[in-house]
Parts: structure tokens; C-alpha cells; sequence
């Protein structure tokens, strides 16, 4: 998330708004907020199982309590989307500089023009 943060304003540049979903309790989420200073809103409190069904990502258990393993989504203006990635673990997620790539092509085709994505 916080690599989202430090990219928040080329993202903006591109429309790109920023939602982050935690399972954490309030007082969780809110700390990591404030941790990381991010200015994107934290919904929190999800239901881990409830929102695995929902979105397919995977789900763990921290002390005894499930958790939802991270997901990042891109979508389009219309809510269709363009890519998504599922991780098992704190590693594998999306970064912004993807993000900023796919974003910049959807952006382009939007607009009628080429669009070159990374291979």
C-alpha cells in the first residue's frame, strides 16, 4: 500500500483511484493507515471467507483468524476488469509502476489511440 501511496498522484494523472480492502478490525487498519500515511481510503472489517467467495482471493489465518490474502484489481472506467492478480502471501502483488503501465494503456485505448503494454 504504500507503494500506491508514493505513486498517488502520477495514478490521479490517469483517473486511477485507489481503494484498499482489509479484513483487519478498525484499530488495525487504522494504525496502518497512519503507519504508512496513506490518503486512499481503507474499507475494513471485511468478512475473510465472505469476500474470498466473492472476489476468488485466497484467505490464511493469523493467530487463529482468517485474514484476506492480497488482490489488486484494475479496472476500466465501466467496472470491467483489466487485470488482476491473486497472491498467497506478502509477495507476488501488484505494484504501482504496473499499475501505472496498465492504467496508461487502458487510457490510450479509451482515447482511440495505440497502446503498447509491457511483455
Amino acid at each position: 500500500m504504500a507503494d500506491f501511496q508514493t505513486h498517488k498522484v502520477e495514478l490521479e494523472q490517469l483517473d486511477v483511484r485507489i481503494i484498499a480492502l482489509s479484513s483487519d478490525a478498525r484499530e488495525g487498519a487504522h494504525g496502518i493507515v497512519d503507519k504508512l500515511g496513506l490518503a486512499f481510503p481503507v474499507l475494513y472489517g471485511l468478512d475473510a471467507k465472505a469476500t474470498s467467495q466473492l472476489i476468488g482471493c485466497y484467505t490464511g489465518l493469523h493467530e487463529g483468524t482468517p485474514y484476506v490474502q492480497p488482490a489488486s484489481f484494475v479496472l476500466d472506467a465501466n467496472g470491467t476488469i483489466l487485470h488482476a492478480v491473486y497472491s498467497i502471501g506478502k509477495v507476488g502483488g501488484l505494484p504501482a509502476a504496473d499499475t501505472l503501465t496498465l492504467a496508461g494503456a487502458a487510457k490510450k485505448r479509451a482515447e482511440g489511440g495505440p497502446c503498447a503494454q509491457r511483455g
